[in-house]
């Protein structure tokens, strides 16, 4: 790595530099040119960039979804200063300020075809937690609908998460917008305020399935991060997710699914299959030690984060 490698945050007349960099990415472009005046002012965490002698080479964000849970995401860098060891500078010192500013866990994902990421994962420590599918569907106008739980049904949905296999197997996270974040019982609050959680439609007594949404209103797509319970009950909530996406105005619903052979049936069973982007995502988590002083901290539901 160069000498002279500095890293800075990010100003306004970067995003020339960003374009540029960001043109290299896919045939069919980047995302980050939409979101870096977002980016820029997020108090979430830093948009930073890298330099060499005054030249913008690479680029990273750090969001921190809560005081100690750190999202890594949107590194890039330049084609013409890559193998020259600055996406593994650029990831040390996001682990760094991660831990520094008090994560106890810091995750990313990428491509499961980004292999020479991969490697650089292992080297600074990070142990890979997941691999995703996205499946989608089109809305089903007319469709059945799913029952969405409201804040009164939090303890039936913690009592669910709690003996989830599927949420035990991901390691306490679910999906959203192409990110992952710990299911904890202050998250399932949120996510029951904002109508997020479904569940199959009047289930009598404990719940049968249930799923966390989220809408991605630029894709027309109704997502599920998460979803669990018995293979029937999440056959006929995908289904009903369906019908909820063309309530919604979706064009169609996706979901998130992980290495659970009998969740991608359930899933596979009512028409969700490989969309437009025909890939998968690998999960990456490092943890970092409490101080000797603090108590250590758990994911949801008390599993390790």
């Amino acid at each position: 790595m160069p000498d002279a490698f500095i890293i800075r945050r990010a100003r306004p007349e970067d995003r020339e530099a960003m374009e540029r960099i960001c043109a290299h990415t896919w045939d069919d472009g980047d995302y980050i040119p939409y979101v870096w005046d977002r980016w820029l002012v997020d108090g979430e965490g830093p948009l930073e960039v890298g330099e060499i002698e005054g030249r913008v080479v690479a680029l990273s964000k750090i969001t921190f979804f809560t005081p100690g849970e750190a999202w890594l995401q949107g590194m890039r860098v330049d084609p013409d200063y890559r193998q020259r060891g600055i996406g593994s500078r650029f990831l040390e010192h996001n682990l760094e300020y991660a831990r520094d500013h008090g994560a106890r866990v810091a995750r990313l994902s990428t491509s499961i075809r980004n292999t020479p990421v991969h490697a650089m994962m292992v080297r600074a420590g990070m142990e890979r937690i997941g691999t995703y599918v996205l499946w989608q569907a089109d809305a089903l106008p007319d469709g059945p609908q799913p029952l969405i739980l409201s804040a009164g049904d939090q303890a039936a949905v913690e009592a669910f998460l709690r003996t989830s296999p599927v949420l035990d197997f991901c390691h306490g996270v679910y999906g959203a917008e192409w990110a992952w974040q710990d299911l904890s019982p202050e998250e399932v609050a949120s996510l029951l305020q904002a109508g997020r959680i479904a569940a199959p439609a009047a289930p009598a007594g404990p719940l049968p399935a249930l799923a966390v949404l989220s809408e991605d209103r630029e894709d027309r797509a109704i997502d599920t991060g998460f979803a669990d319970g018995d293979p029937a009950a999440v056959r006929d909530l995908a289904m009903a997710l369906r019908g909820h996406a063309a309530r919604l105005g979706a064009a169609w619903t996706r979901a998130w699914l992980p290495e659970v052979d009998w969740l991608r049936d359930a899933f596979a069973s009512v028409g969700y299959a490989f969309g437009e982007w025909h890939g998968e995502m690998c999960l990456y988590e490092r943890a970092f030690s409490p101080s000797p002083q603090e108590p250590a901290l758990s994911g949801a539901n008390g599993r390790a984060g």
